[in-house]
């Protein structure tokens, strides 16, 4: 049998995996899509379809134009633009790349934490402003570093102790941190297994003096940390976030900055990506934004990339794939499609 797969985002020099084909009858084309009108029209006779599921429209309109569709092969690891139930409706299975950059955000997170914590960046610019001397004038560095609070003895608290989450925990317990996690989808005898205290919200909203959070984007999380929570932290608190933009009220979290209820943020991520001129983040000293950078490494790109293809060849061999986010579209799946459904993974 004969397959068609798409690639709808193909960059130059980017390697996919078409490698993985190999042996497989399949014609593999690389079509640029952005919008509806663009899916529809190049994938509509696609088999697989690799894809960028956070950003391309994978709407109800699109799924019931895909006919031929068995995959959409998600670039990444959220898949905030693609609508599932519509998905699993026309027997489509989505899947992501869940595990490929787990070591950069947790450390980027890690690194955030450390950075507003030591007040790096403002003694970076004090230093180059020479408004202060490192060896001379230690009252003055003191004045622009203050408070700082050794790392040992302060509480991180973890919204979300998924798989990058995890990795911060273990992180921040090797400087000899206190951390506690709000995850209502995780035992608390699994959290405490990994050295992490589980607690409510309100709880770790409280007792944090650094709050990372580490949640995916959906209905639950949309805006979950708002003014509100924020006038619940302690003043010396920092808050951070390298997990979706969408999780936090913008608004509050400006306000919040702008009243000193929160000492600072550090942003890999914001609402809008790229920020307007105007955003009030952008003039904040106590704020670090790095832009949607968590992810990358050469390796984890390298992943992130390739990964996708390993799930569209399982799919063409009649396998249903390990990275799938909408399971509960397997019996369907199998029904429309065929396949081997007793493999075990």
């Amino acid at each position: 049998m004969s397959f068609n797969v798409i690639h709808a985002f193909p960059l130059p020099g980017v390697d996919t995996g078409e490698d993985l084909l190999t042996g497989l009858d399949v014609t593999f084309s690389k079509e640029m899509c952005v919008t509806e009108e663009d899916l529809i029209a190049h994938a509509q006779g696609a088999d697989a379809i690799v894809a960028i599921t956070s950003f391309h429209p994978f709407t109800k309109r699109v799924f019931a134009n895909l006919d031929r569709c068995r995959i959409v092969a998600g670039i990444g690891v959220g898949f905030d633009t693609t609508d599932l139930e519509a998905a699993s409706e026309a027997g489509i299975v989505v899947t992501n790349v869940p595990d490929y950059c787990i070591d950069e955000v947790s450390s980027h997170a890690l690194a955030l934490m450390l950075a507003l914590n030591r007040k790096l960046f403002q003694t970076d610019r004090a230093v180059r402003q020479k408004r202060v001397s490192l060896n001379q004038d230690k009252k003055s560095l003191m004045e622009v570093a203050y408070p700082i609070f050794r790392m040992r003895d302060q509480t991180l608290g973890i919204v979300g102790l998924g798989r990058i989450g995890t990795a911060m925990a273990l992180k921040a317990r090797g400087l000899g941190m206190r951390v506690i996690a709000y995850d209502p989808y995780v035992l608390g005898a699994v959290m405490e297994s990994r050295g992490v205290k589980p607690v409510d919200l309100n709880t770790l909203l409280r007792e944090s003096d650094f709050i990372s959070v580490h949640t995916p984007m959906n209905g639950e999380t949309a805006g979950m940390i708002g003014y509100a929570e924020f006038t619940q932290m302690k003043p010396t608190c920092y808050f951070i976030n390298t997990a979706r933009g969408a999780c936090v009220e913008q608004g509050g979290l400006i306000r919040a900055l702008n009243e000193g209820i929160i000492a600072g943020a550090g942003l890999d991520v914001t609402l809008d990506e790229p920020l307007v001129e105007e955003n009030a983040l952008l003039t904040m000293p106590n704020v670090i934004l790095t832009g949607h950078s968590a992810y990358y490494s050469i390796t984890s790109e390298k992943e992130g990339n390739r990964k996708p293809m390993t799930q569209v060849v399982e799919v063409l061999k009649g396998e249903f794939p390990l990275y799938a986010v909408n399971p509960e579209v397997k019996a369907l799946w199998f029904q429309k499609w065929g396949g081997t459904p007793d493999r075990k993974k």
